[in-house]
């Protein structure tokens, strides 16, 4: 077994402290092996300004650790699943999902409010997501949504210096954090809001032909997880998806069937297309539920887009 390996990371609060959760979880399995982590800048770290629509698409926050690993100056990354692209580059591929935490959103903010009908009318409600701000406004079509980037931290001052009743986080990335919102209420959106494909699961990505680390990696692998997100990023790869499209999909394990959910929705929240609890321990449901909702768009929600 490789005794040195090195990790890519984006220098994050919220990706150091993922990358140091697999770090710990393979430290365990192989003590002999010595991991580094080597901070890489993504042009979504250096742009923090322009939406992701603009600068790219989620993409944005992979494709220079994508570029390291095939360098081989890394010999795996870890990312949020939810900012890995449909389509990998050539040579590369995800070799492990550990298992998955809440892939729900939830609303953060000073106020409390037990459902999203307490909101004030025209609440001003800080996401930079489209799938967000679909579902929310298909919800409340007076609700203001405000685009906002940056981190955990930066969002939640947002609240403030941009008179916000709230801001959308992802359950996932405040867990991991172990966030203090001590002097914040938290709404769950499980309700309101189909979650992001991949939303809550790490995926650690490397060579495809370093059978090593792979061998490595699938120690960790958690099959359930796995087999989920593996049918959400199917979906999404026959929609064309990435962050510039409004779309949902939550694969889930339900008395030992699969279940698949997905969603297509207008980001003016007038239309919202959905298929809820496919059964999908066979091969192909992303794809097919894909196909179903294309056929029920008759308002070019994606061909729009």
């Amino acid at each position: 077994m490789t005794n040195k390996v090195i990790v890519g990371s984006r220098k994050s609060r919220l990706a150091m402290a993922q990358t140091k959760l697999v770090i710990a979880s393979l430290e365990k399995l192989f003590p002999k092996v010595e991991f580094k982590i080597k901070n890489v800048i993504t042009e979504g770290d250096r742009n923090r300004h322009d939406s992701l629509t603009k600068i790219g698409g989620k993409g944005v926050f992979v494709k220079e650790i994508e570029d390291e690993l095939k360098d081989g100056t890394i010999d795996f990354a870890v990312h949020s699943l939810k900012d890995v692209m449909p389509n990998l580059p050539q040579g590369l591929i995800l070799g492990a999902f550990p298992k998955r935490v809440s892939p729900f959103d939830c609303l953060v903010s000073r106020k409390e409010f037990s459902t999203l009908d307490d909101l004030p009318q025209g609440a001003r409600i800080g996401t930079n997501s489209l799938r967000r701000q679909g579902q929310l406004l298909s919800a409340r079509q007076d609700l203001k949504i405000i685009p906002i980037r940056g981190n955990i931290d930066t969002r939640l001052k947002k609240i403030d210096t941009e008179e916000l009743d709230g801001v959308v986080l992802a359950e996932a990335g405040l867990s991991r954090l172990n966030v203090d919102l001590s002097e914040y209420h938290v709404l769950n959106l499980k309700e309101y809001i189909m979650p992001a494909v991949g939303q809550g699961c790490l995926a650690i990505e490397c060579r495809e032909d370093d059978s090593k680390i792979r061998q490595m990696l699938n120690r960790i692998n958690d099959e359930d997880s796995a087999r989920c997100v593996q049918i959400e990023r199917e979906f999404m790869r026959e929609l064309g998806g990435s962050c510039n499209f409004p779309i949902g999909g939550y694969a889930y394990v339900k008395n030992e069937q699969i279940l698949f959910d997905g969603l297509i929705a207008s980001p003016n929240g007038e239309h919202v297309i959905r298929e809820d609890a496919v059964p999908a321990n066979n091969l192909g449901v992303g794809k097919k539920v894909a196909d179903q909702l294309l056929a029920k768009d008759k308002f070019g929600i994606i061909e729009g887009e």
